[in-house]
């Protein structure tokens, strides 16, 4: 119950406007507790899936779909309320995707999910009262990740027994039984280097995944992480932060993740001086980058290090023809290894101009918002050079939800809540 006698009967305005604020932090702390289920739902449950195809029941592609259809419906339900703004985004955004979408040979909802993450997830992250309640979400799912991590690096046999991830992919249809590159391997395809690791060689050649099931993800976490730690300068455990940070790269032996953790530190001490403008600009800039080097570059084979993914990402993005570059061609290419092209043949230029002009530009409650910001587009720009990964809704919940928290955040009172 909301309260225990109804509004109306009380018999002085002190006690009706205690009664009203006693019944909206009890809506608040419920609608906090669902939407942190939710993000927290999102990160784990691929992990479930793997243990349920390993020891219950067959897990198909439809089982995927079906749970982050419902992830995001119920974000988007616990996100919206009566006021305009993201009402009006939402519908233009689904109103253009279906006028991109009918242009094409068939329909791919795969581009549809792609916008509705990031609309419901910072949607929901700006309705938080309190930044300390994103400090808390952050935590919850960095304890998740290391322990889980953890446990599988040091009991890496027991994990897989429970949890065999290569069976896993192969049933939702990601990869094909002889895809495997160690006869018999229960992990993903990059989950091993066979070159060493690079980040303290004595502990093997194994890099733990935990809830994500793949280190890409892993490294993309860790990374987001040290962001969060950067950005919230007077967060209680700000340290503990860091150390996470640190933990989740080493586990997963992500040099990519350690890598725009750098990048974040190298950017920080100028950050208020640069022009939005030219932060706007940082994406495209990289886009323009990676098309000179693909069209001078005399490299003719790709290498597992940043320079032969950023030859990749270039080789990708010189596939794209107008109809790619817009959105609306009928012909389905395998574009993942760069998010750029990938992104630019899902959504269309014109869409993703919009989108990110939004984001960019979209007002934050105090100047500490300007800093989320940027560490964002450094984080985003880098990551998209070399995978599509970042759309995954394991990592861009969280990340999303704390975007939306960061542009919300203000020195006043939070106002009337609105659960929905």
């Amino acid at each position: 119950m909301l309260s225990s006698k109804p509004l109306n009967r009380f018999q002085t305005r002190e006690e009706l406007s205690t009664a009203i604020r006693d019944r909206e932090s009890r809506r608040y702390h419920l609608w906090r507790t669902a939407i942190f289920a939710i993000i927290i739902g999102s990160l784990t449950f691929n992990f479930f899936l793997a243990f349920a195809n390993t020891n219950l029941f067959g897990i198909t592609d439809s089982y995927v779909i079906l749970v982050e259809l419902i992830l995001i419906a119920s974000t988007l339900a616990l996100a919206l309320d009566r006021k305009a703004a993201p009402l009006t985004i939402l519908a233009v955004f689904l109103g253009y995707m279906v006028f991109i979408l009918a242009m094409r040979s068939e329909l791919d909802l795969k581009a549809v999910r792609d916008i509705l993450i990031p609309l419901a997830f910072y949607f929901a992250g700006k309705k938080l009262r309190r930044i300390e309640d994103a400090d808390q979400i952050v935590f919850i799912s960095a304890y998740i990740v290391v322990g889980v991590g953890l446990f599988e690096f040091l009991f890496l046999d027991t994990f897989t027994r429970f949890v065999n991830i290569f069976d896993y992919y192969v049933a939702r249809g990601t990869l094909n039984p002889d895809d495997a590159l160690i006869e018999g391997s229960n992990l993903f395809i990059s989950a091993t280097r066979f070159e060493g690791r690079n980040f303290f060689p004595f502990l093997g050649n194994t890099r733990a995944s935990s809830v994500f099931l793949e280190p890409v993800t892993m490294g993309n976490f860790g990374a987001f992480l040290c962001l969060w730690a950067l950005f919230r300068h007077g967060m209680k455990n700000r340290f503990l932060l860091f150390v996470l940070a640190f933990m989740v790269i080493l586990l997963g032996d992500a040099r990519f993740g350690m890598y725009v953790c750098v990048a974040f530190f190298l950017v920080m001490p100028f950050y208020r001086l640069v022009p939005r403008i030219i932060w706007w600009f940082t994406p495209f800039t990289l886009i323009l980058a990676l098309a000179i080097y693909g069209t001078a570059t005399d490299q003719l084979t790709w290498e597992d290090n940043f320079a032969g993914r950023f030859y990749l990402s270039s080789q990708l993005l010189l596939e794209l023809d107008t109809e790619m570059l817009f959105g609306i061609s009928p012909e389905q290419v395998f574009l993942e290894d760069s998010g750029y092209a990938a992104t630019l043949a899902q959504i269309g230029l014109v869409g993703v101009l919009a989108l990110w002009t939004l984001f960019v530009f979209a007002p934050a409650g105090r100047p500490e918002g300007h800093k989320f910001k940027v560490l964002a587009i450094v984080f985003i720009s880098l990551m998209m050079i070399v995978s599509n990964s970042f759309y995954s809704i394991k990592l861009a919940a969280l990340f999303w939800f704390c975007a939306g928290a960061a542009d919300g955040w203000r020195h006043d009172p939070a106002p009337r809540f609105r659960a929905g």
